[in-house]
């Protein structure tokens, strides 16, 4: 267990985001194990060397709804475990690695089994079926890692699945586990201070090198002598057409469908079902990020010249 608890009062808004941005925090450890469900180690290293912004999850409204039914969640658990709970308002750090952090959700006290943590999730019904038999092992993480930061024995996920069904999973403190967080964060850490940049997983990292890389330089470059760059621009150019011809198989089904189902809003057939509603017109105002703009171009095909010679 982490032998020192370190309690930072949090002053403000921006105070705890400087927080942030100085420590790996609970939420963001599983990265480090490829366990984020929305960020990747390679993502996590460009934020933490300041080369990509946090994400901004402000207008995000699954957060926003998710912050404002977390108390009655948590006066849920109360309810039904009988347990005191209590909103964490300050920053933990541990006192045996630096640049390690977070704020957990909630702290179980006067508990039998000693000081605990509480961590709350929401899920729909179809979401928590996929999870198997306990939560992902992202959470999983989080939760040890906030034990560990808040020197806990203990500490529990409530889910409140569907908007009315309250899973509880409970786990205890594991020194192994904590041991290996502790030694991950104190690397990746070690890494920034090197500049040895993770493995870019090209399939999960393309938004995040569209936004490092989000205005050019507006200079022409020759970059002959690259023997990749033509392998992967004609792997481009055939996964466009392939990306067409599916989108035209796609909108001529549906062209199809339309003229059968006509206006009728839901129809089933089979096991199936189509639902087309109407969505009223609806004013937007907005303002446009930049961004680049990614064309390919083949190169021509050589014409064929055909040479004659003059009869001998």
């Amino acid at each position: 267990m982490n032998a020192t608890v370190i309690n930072i009062p949090i002053r403000d808004e921006q105070h705890w985001h400087d927080l942030r941005r100085d420590h790996v925090g609970g939420s963001e450890v599983a990265a480090l194990f490829g366990e984020h469900a929305h960020m990747t180690k390679w993502e996590l290293w460009q934020i933490k060397a300041g080369r990509l912004p946090a994400p901004d999850l402000s207008d995000n409204e699954r957060v926003l709804w998710g912050s404002l039914i977390e108390p009655a969640i948590a006066q849920g658990v109360t309810a039904l475990q009988g347990w005191t709970v209590r909103k964490v308002r300050r920053y933990l750090s541990s006192g045996m690695v630096n640049g390690f952090g977070g704020t957990p959700d909630y702290e179980i006290v006067s508990n039998e089994r000693g000081r605990g943590i509480l961590e709350i999730k929401t899920a729909d019904r179809l979401i928590f079926r996929d999870w198997g038999d306990e939560p992902p092992l992202g959470y999983l993480l989080q939760l040890q890692s906030y034990m560990d930061l808040a020197g806990a024995t203990w500490g529990a996920i409530a889910v409140l699945v569907g908007g009315n069904d309250l899973k509880i999973f409970t786990y205890d403190y594991r020194p192994v586990t904590a041991s290996k967080i502790r030694a991950a964060v104190a690397d990746f850490w070690k890494s920034i201070k090197d500049r040895q940049e993770p493995a870019i997983n090209f399939e999960r990292d393309g938004k995040g090198l569209a936004k490092l890389y989000e205005r050019s330089d507006g200079q022409a470059h020759d970059l002959t002598g690259n023997n990749r760059l033509p392998e992967l621009l004609a792997a481009y150019k055939a996964g466009s057409a392939l990306e067409k011809q599916g989108a035209d198989a796609k909108d001529a089904a549906k062209a199809e469908i339309l003229s059968i189902i006509e206006d009728r809003e839901v129809c089933t057939v089979a096991g199936w079902k189509i639902t087309a509603k109407t969505i009223g017109e609806t004013p937007i105002s907005f303002v446009r990020k930049p961004y680049r703009t990614f064309t390919v171009t083949a190169p021509k095909e050589p014409k064929n010249v055909e040479r004659s010679q003059d009869a001998a």
